[in-house]
């Protein structure tokens, strides 16, 4: 796969662009519902992981020219975040696209949290990571958030009933069906993981 490498400038305009766009969207859902309903929103993991994303950008765009700071936030942090917002996107379109049907601004957060953001932090990795080469050992760590998102979905739906996802409660589920969708879950998950390791090491530049 021939790297292709955007001028220094493109890629500034652009993380700036995307970053307006994903912090706009998330600031005006929480000043279009209470603060107790946009405090709540943190605990979905399409928030978590767009706002993984606007930090990042925003260190990005701060350090744009100082690499050795820039250098801190990109590897393993950033393929980490790529996996966490690849799979917003996946498991959404896959599982709740078909059951949610939102109006109005929810109609587009929904466009924006769930796709282009994604869709776009995923084409800043493959224009920008490949200068250093990933490490198989990575994998592991990335998946310590999402497991601990899982354990969080479990412990708030034993308190609460509600388990955040249909496709994590119990409740409906049942205890085999449970176990079946996380197994399948966690499964897509390495799996994308490895993906994205093996792809960045054979384009990586410095490889070992």
């Amino acid at each position: 796969m021939k790297n292709i490498t955007p001028s220094s400038r493109i890629i500034l305009i652009y993380r700036i662009i995307l970053l307006a766009l994903t912090l706009f969207t998330i600031i005006a859902g929480w000043s279009i519902n209470t603060i107790e309903s946009g405090l709540n929103g943190f605990k979905y993991y399409t928030m978590q992981t767009n706002l993984m994303v606007s930090v990042w950008l925003i260190l990005a765009i701060v350090w744009h020219n100082k690499p050795e700071s820039l250098k801190k936030i990109t590897g393993p942090l950033k393929g980490a975040i790529t996996l966490f917002i690849t799979t917003t996107f996946i498991f959404f379109a896959i599982l709740l696209a078909p059951l949610y049907q939102p109006t109005g601004f929810a109609a587009f957060s929904n466009i924006v949290l769930h796709y282009l953001t994604p869709i776009a932090f995923i084409v800043d990795w493959i224009l920008t990571e490949t200068k250093t080469q990933y490490k198989w050992k990575y994998l592991p760590y990335w998946t310590i958030y999402p497991l601990c998102y899982l354990l969080f979905s479990f412990i708030h739906g034993s308190f609460t009933g509600n388990y955040i996802y249909p496709f994590l409660s119990i409740n409906q589920l049942g205890i085999l069906g449970y176990i079946i969708s996380v197994s399948a879950l966690v499964g897509v998950g390495i799996g994308l993981g490895s993906m994205y390791i093996a792809i960045n090491r054979k384009r990586a530049k410095n490889g070992e």
